[in-house]
C-alpha cells in the first residue's frame, strides 16, 4: 500500500535533513514524500534540494502556517494511506512498513496509531509516551483522557486517504490545535482506529517549538470541546453534563482570584460543579479539615 508523507516546514534548517533522511530510510515502503516549506528564509530550501530526486515534490511558498501548507500538500497525494511529520521529528527504523501492515490486515479501519519517543534538542530520548483513544466521548474528554496521558502525538497517526477526504481539509483557524480539531472531527464522521504498540517516531521537544505554548494550546483545546457541547455531536446526556461542568469549574479556577466570587458562593450559584470530581475532593478536604479542627 502507498504512504503520502508530508512534512511542512518553515527556517527547519538544523533539523529538517535528519528529518528526511529518516524517512528516506524506510526499507520497503511503498512512499510517496512531499515537502511543503513555507517560504524560510534561513537554509532549508537549500536542505531540501540536495534531497529533490527522492522526493515525490516539493515546494516552498507563503502560507498562513501548518493548516494552510498540509491541505496545499494533500492536494497532491495519490497514496492510499496518509500521514504528515513534523520538520523537526524522525520517523523510526520501518515504521511506514509496520503501518501499511496494519492498514492492510485491518480493511475496516480509518486510523492507525502507535507510539512515540520522546527526544530533547540533541537527539537524546527521555521517555516514552503511548496514547489510546477510540471514541469521541474520550477524545473530548481532555481531563480524564487528552490531558491524562493518553493523547495522541500528531506524528504517530496516519489515516486511509479515503476518510480523510470524507473529512475534509484542515481548519486554519486554529495554529496550534488543528491536528486535535481533526481528530475531533475524525470521530465526528465515525472513525474506526487500529492502536500499535510499537514506537513509530521519535518527537522531538525543544524551547522553538509550537507546542511549548501550552496555555494558549488549551485555550483553544477548551474552545473546541465547548463547540462540540454547544452542536449536536453524539454525546451521552450524562457525559456532556460532567464535561461542560468540568469547563465551567475550570474557567472559575482560571479567574482572578481577586475578583472571583468566594467558593462556596460560586458553588451556589452553579450547582452543576456537584458533578466535577474536582469540587466534590475539595469539598471532603473541607469537611475533614473542619472535623479535625473541631
Amino acid at each position: 500500500m502507498k504512504i503520502s508523507l508530508i512534512t511542512p516546514c518553515r527556517n527547519a534548517e538544523r533539523y529538517i535533513e535528519q528529518t528526511i533522511q529518516s524517512v528516506l530510510a524506510q526499507d520497503g515502503a511503498d512512499l510517496e514524500y512531499f515537502i511543503q516549506d513555507g517560504a524560510s528564509t534561513d537554509g532549508t530550501v537549500e536542505v531540501i534540494r540536495r534531497y529533490e530526486s527522492k522526493l515525490a515534490g516539493w515546494a516552498s511558498e507563503k502560507d498562513s502556517g501548518q493548516p494552510e501548507a498540509l491541505n496545499k500538500a494533500f492536494q497532491r497525494c495519490t497514496g492510499e494511506i496518509a500521514g504528515f511529520l513534523n520538520a523537526d521529528d524522525v520517523l523510526l527504523p520501518n515504521a511506514l512498513t509496520t503501518v501499511a501492515r496494519a492498514f492492510a490486515e485491518h480493511s475496516e479501519v480509518d486510523i492507525v496509531y502507535g507510539e512515540v519517543e520522546w527526544i530533547d534538542s540533541e537527539g537524546n530520548i527521555s521517555g516514552s509516551h503511548a496514547g489510546r483513544i477510540s471514541s469521541l466521548e474520550e477524545v473530548l474528554n481532555i481531563y480524564d483522557v487528552w490531558w491524562a496521558k493518553r493523547q495522541w502525538v500528531q506524528p504517530e497517526v496516519f489515516f486511509r486517504r479515503s476518510f480523510k477526504e470524507r473529512v475534509g481539509p484542515f481548519d486554519s483557524c486554529y495554529d496550534l490545535v488543528f491536528d486535535y480539531d481533526y481528530w475531533v472531527r475524525c470521530f465526528r464522521a465515525g472513525a474506526r482506529v487500529h492502536r500499535l504498540p510499537e514506537k513509530l517516531v521519535q518527537f522531538r521537544l525543544h524551547p522553538n517549538q509550537k507546542s511549548t505554548q501550552a496555555e494558549k494550546a488549551a485555550d483553544e483545546i477548551r474552545a473546541i470541546v465547548t463547540r462540540e457541547l454547544n452542536g449536536d455531536a453524539d454525546l451521552r446526556p450524562r457525559f456532556r453534563r460532567q464535561l461542560r461542568a468540568r469547563l465551567s469549574y475550570d474557567s472559575y479556577q482560571r479567574s482572578d482570584p481577586a475578583k472571583r466570587p468566594a467558593f462556596l458562593r460560586a458553588l451556589f450559584q452553579n450547582p452543576s460543579w456537584l458533578w466535577t470530581p474536582e469540587v466534590r475532593s475539595r469539598l471532603r478536604k473541607s469537611l475533614r479539615l473542619s472535623a479535625s479542627a473541631s
